[in-house]
């Protein structure tokens, strides 16, 4: 059995759709089993005699959105997400799963769990879907904000080994995010990068900019935590931008709406392909354990895919993979 500690009190619709997707999650995995952690009685309630596969792990405190994550790391070791963490890394867990405070989760999974060797600046990595149906990943998006040279090769080859632990797909690519193609442009941080990659990584095929992204230029894209937070926040602003103003251009119009009425299958596709809930969770990679962070917003099919993707990471053996890669760089 694969055993996920799930955080049954983090996020904004805790506990009841966390709950909600660990049902579908262990309907769909018969070798899936959960540690649902939290208060033991708000989790039985919303069970409701639903016991398959579960194990209520009892915790008292609760780390809000509001929390610091200094406060959260401290002051509240008694909460669902620190028992949670520590499941892992007790090895009475695999992997780990929270829609809770995503400072409070930096923190208490790096202090908890500790880093890899040769890992410096761990980093989250979200998947992303490319217009050509593959899908890829950008690390690090929100992490580590000051990193050096060799924390970009470090990254790239975190990113990389997740992204084959879940696709088996041995010709990953990777890109180093920047504003321009040529080697010359950049920070002079990201032209060190540049070298560092060049020099170290084969799967490296250089600059990728941002518009490019989803056109599957790279499998893997390598940036610095803050420049990558930026990014994906722009990208699921734009999304919701379009979104809204289809919503409101199509109500203009009896053609608008006959429009998009036969529209709608394809619209609804493509819309889909583009849904965070999707993937369901981003990891933090560079860590000695999988610990997942799924959206303060998910709901139970999102709750229930980063399960998933904890499961999966866990059964095909992502930290040991980590492991054997890293022993590779030239030190």
């Amino acid at each position: 059995m694969v055993k996920i500690a799930v955080d049954g009190m983090g996020g904004d619709f805790a506990p009841k759709e966390i709950v909600e997707g660990v049902r579908l999650a262990i309907n769909d995995f018969s070798d899936l089993s959960i540690l649902l952690v939290g208060r033991s009685d708000e989790l039985k309630k919303e069970l409701q005699g639903f016991t398959k596969n579960i194990e209520i792990v009892h915790a008292d405190e609760v780390i809000t959105m509001n929390d610091k994550p200094r406060e959260a790391l401290l002051k509240k070791k008694g909460s669902s997400m620190h028992k949670a963490v520590e499941l892992v890394r007790e090895r009475i867990a695999d992997g780990f799963v929270t829609a809770g405070n995503t400072g409070a989760y930096m923190a208490i999974s790096l202090f908890t769990l500790g880093r890899l060797k040769d890992v410096n600046r761990p980093g989250i990595g979200v998947v992303i879907p490319f217009k050509d149906g593959d899908f890829g990943v950008i690390i690090d998006v929100g992490a580590s904000v000051d990193i050096m040279p060799r924390d970009y090769l470090i990254l790239a080859i975190l990113g990389k080994t997740f992204l084959y632990t879940l696709t088996k797909n041995e010709n990953l690519t990777v890109g180093l995010l920047n504003i321009g193609e040529e080697e010359e442009k950049g920070t002079k941080l990201v032209k060190e990068a540049y070298k560092v990659l060049k020099e170290n990584l084969k799967e490296f095929k250089g600059n990728i900019e941002p518009h490019e992204i989803l056109y599957h230029k790279a499998d893997v894209i390598v940036t610095d935590g803050f420049t990558g937070n930026i990014l994906e926040k722009s990208y699921e602003g734009a999304l919701e931008f379009t979104v809204d103003m289809l919503k409101e251009e199509i109500t203009k119009s009896i053609v608008y709406k006959i429009g998009a009425l036969l529209l709608k299958p394809a619209l609804k596709n493509a819309f889909n392909k583009l849904n965070y809930e999707n993937f369901g969770g981003s990891p933090l990679l560079g860590v000695d354990g999988i610990s997942v962070k799924a959206h303060g917003r998910s709901k139970r099919f999102a709750i229930k895919n980063a399960i998933k993707a904890a499961y999966e990471l866990a059964k095909n053996n992502l930290i040991e993979n980590f492991k054997q890669e890293l022993e590779k760089i030239p030190q």
